[in-house]
């Protein structure tokens, strides 16, 4: 405190006669200092920066008639108000909240002046906007089949944060329309509500959610309420083709509240409870050739455990490229223990649990390991017991600021599994040159390596650009309904592929152009195919 007291006196006097500015090597500083907030003031920027030399008439049109986010908007994020101390943890967990939000590109909290008769300082908030009004126009050709999407979504309806979204879809299975909503944060209050409908071929959908999550580490309690209902037809694939269809129709409402257990500085356990209404029927249609899977009724009384250790890190090139990510390095972990009850609906008694576990390492100053777990158990009293095991080992290697190297293992070990429920190997599923669902059973295995070269390239503010080779072997097994025929043992493909980033969207979505060649006897896929889709990881 006594070392920056004498460079503050000599800084240019601001807003407050007893107010001095900082400069950005001075604001790290001040932050450790304790004083109190005497005024949070914000700085919103638009989507655009028309000072660049490439800007253009689309940049200025984009500007003019996009809705910039309100003040109101960013201050009801805010885990801090005037008159508080400053808090450096807080101020940085606020900072992840903001980034997290979709109509946000970047986000940053600083000390921009200190008032030091009075051990004050003033926060600037500053913010820089996504373009959020979206018409979807999509079209998208993955391992055989064709997606067709026409509509609108806007994810900051009048620069209030909130969600809206109608759209027409078509895809190998269905077509229709649904529309979307999603508040997340409800006049400042941190509860959260969400609508969807959907109306298609197969069925109508609906979902309603309302909730208020732990949306901050020192939160005292959270609640939710969920209840969806879901009619689609169902297809069954062997080698990317479908050899059968069925109806499903699934009737859930989930309730529950948690409760802080146990806090000390950035750890912190949550203890929550619950009912689970969980109905599933299941129909033949025109298409079936095969009956349908058996009804089932899972409904329970749950209990869980988690426990978080916030240990965050600002890292890029990650998951996806030119943007700040936010990587929790500390344990996360959840345990989950459910009692199913012929009260609530269930058919038979019985229980079931799951276990999570989740931890990034970092191993040196460029490379980092993922680890991702998920056990689940379900023993029904005349059933054979139901197991699922699924684990991922992740390991990035920058080699420069260009040049990203990741290698991927996945593996599923199901025992028993719905049939609705296998794991499927094929498409978007780690083998990306095969068709969607080539494989299908109980069990599964994937493994993938990939260079990515970051060009440094970004067009007019709009893409930045990646390219990306790839090997991939994967395999699932253990389907007694796989029909005989080739390629039932493991899958091999290679591939050179192109990333497309708008950097300046609100989905945040990576455009993945792949031509993939399949190692394989099948002559029906043999030779280069084009895959092309749309997705948050890179």
């Amino acid at each position: 405190m006594t070392r920056i007291l004498p460079l503050l006196c000599l800084l240019p006097m601001q807003v407050f006669a007893d107010c001095q500015q900082l400069t950005i090597d001075e604001q790290a500083s001040v932050v450790g200092v304790d004083a109190t907030i005497r005024e949070i003031r914000f700085v919103r920027n638009d989507i655009f920066d028309l000072d660049q030399k490439r800007s253009f008439w689309f940049h200025r049109f984009a500007n003019d008639y996009h809705v910039i986010t309100t003040e109101q908007t960013l201050r009801q994020d805010l885990l801090f108000k005037s008159g508080d101390k400053l808090d450096p943890s807080l101020v940085a967990e606020t900072e992840r909240l903001l980034r997290s939000r979709r109509h946000l590109r970047k986000a940053q909290i600083y000390v921009s002046e200190y008032c030091a008769a009075t051990n004050e300082v003033v926060l600037t908030v500053e913010s820089w906007d996504n373009w959020s009004l979206l018409p979807k126009l999509g079209f998208g050709h993955e391992g055989g089949a064709t997606k067709i999407t026409l509509g609108l979504a806007e994810d900051n309806l009048w620069g209030t944060g909130n969600q809206a979204q109608v759209e027409y879809f078509s895809d190998s299975e269905r077509d229709g329309y649904k529309t979307k909503w999603f508040a997340p944060n409800i006049a400042g209050s941190h509860w959260q509500s969400s609508l969807q409908y959907a109306n298609s071929s197969d069925g109508e959908s609906y979902q309603f959610g309302v909730s208020l999550p732990f949306y901050q580490q020192s939160s005292e309690w959270a609640f939710h309420f969920d209840t969806t209902k879901d009619i689609k037809d169902v297809s069954e694939y062997a080698r990317g083709e479908v050899y059968n269809e069925y109806q499903s129709k699934q009737q859930q409402l989930d309730v529950g509240a948690g409760w802080k257990l146990w806090q000390q500085d950035a750890q912190v356990q949550h203890l929550s409870a619950g009912i689970r209404l969980d109905d599933w029927h299941f129909n033949a249609n025109e298409q079936s050739v095969l009956p349908a899977p058996e009804d089932r009724d899972l409904s329970s009384v749950w209990f869980s455990w988690d426990f978080i250790d916030a240990d965050y890190r600002e890292l890029t090139n990650f998951n996806l490229f030119n943007r700040i990510e936010d990587i929790n390095f500390g344990w996360q972990l959840q345990a989950t223990y459910g009692l199913l009850s012929p009260g609530l609906g269930a058919y038979e008694s019985g229980h079931w649990w799951e276990l999570k576990a989740e931890k990034n390492y970092q191993l040196t100053e460029g490379s980092w390991l993922v680890f991702r777990s998920n056990l689940q158990q379900l023993d029904r009293s005349s059933r054979p017991l139901q197991r699922l095991l699924s684990t991922d080992f992740k390991y990035i290697r920058h080699l420069d600021d260009n040049q990203v190297l990741i290698a991927q293992l996945r593996w599923f070990d199901g025992k028993n599994l719905f049939r609705d429920q296998f794991i499927a190997v094929g498409g978007d599923e780690g083998m990306r040159a095969f068709p969607l669902n080539y494989q299908v059973g109980n069990k599964a295995m994937l493994a993938s390596l990939e260079y990515r070269y970051i060009t440094g390239m970004n067009l007019y503010q709009l893409v930045d650009v990646a390219f990306a080779g790839f090997a991939d072997v994967g395999k699932a097994w253990d389907n007694p309904q796989t029909p005989p025929g080739p390629d039932n043992g493991t899958l091999r493909g290679y591939g050179v592929g192109l990333r497309l980033f708008p950097s300046h969207s609100s989905r945040g979505s990576m455009i993945s152009i792949d031509l993939a060649h399949p190692i394989t006897d099948n002559p029906e896929i043999a030779g280069w195919n084009l895959r092309l889709i749309a997705k948050k990881p890179f």
